[in-house]
């Protein structure tokens, strides 16, 4: 049985919001504007909420940004090995939506690595809100969140 979604539980932000500092980058799945699947590294990942995850892109008009207008399902997969911090393994599923009213918190949450990779703030906040999470904890096993009906 599904526990309550909470990305705040679990270590989770202790895994996501720095795994670019460990080399351990999330993988974002997503659906372009011509409908091709595309796999994407994203540095700025962090958990935004109890049930949200944040991203900042840095192309504002194309790409990722664009594509989530028409096809807001996105997937993202982090693998930390089991070294940690947090789960070893995180599977989440959502919908993705640009957010400018968020960019300040935003950007002002990521790494500095990420930060710095668009100093001029010409990228954009995305909010991706999160319907499920599938993770593998080290000495817990394995778990499942899931947004409330």
């Amino acid at each position: 049985m599904a526990e309550p979604l909470d990305l705040t539980t679990k270590e989770i932000p202790e895994a996501i919001d720095e795994a670019v500092l460990r080399a351990r980058t999330l993988a974002l799945g997503y659906i372009d504007e011509h409908g091709d699947p595309i796999v994407s590294f994203r540095g700025s990942t962090h958990v935004y909420g109890p049930t949200q995850l944040a991203i900042w892109v840095r192309k504002r008009d194309s790409g990722f940004a664009s594509a989530i207008e028409s096809h807001p399902r996105v997937s993202l997969v982090y693998y930390g090995g089991h070294e940690g911090p947090g789960p070893a393994f995180l599977s989440f599923k959502g919908s993705a939506r640009v957010d400018e009213s968020a960019n300040d918190a935003v950007y002002d949450a990521m790494v500095e690595l990420e930060r710095n990779q668009d100093l001029e703030r010409k990228g954009v906040a995305v909010i991706i809100d999160v319907d499920s999470v599938d993770g593998f904890v080290p000495n817990e096993g394995m778990f499942r969140m899931e947004r409330s009906a």
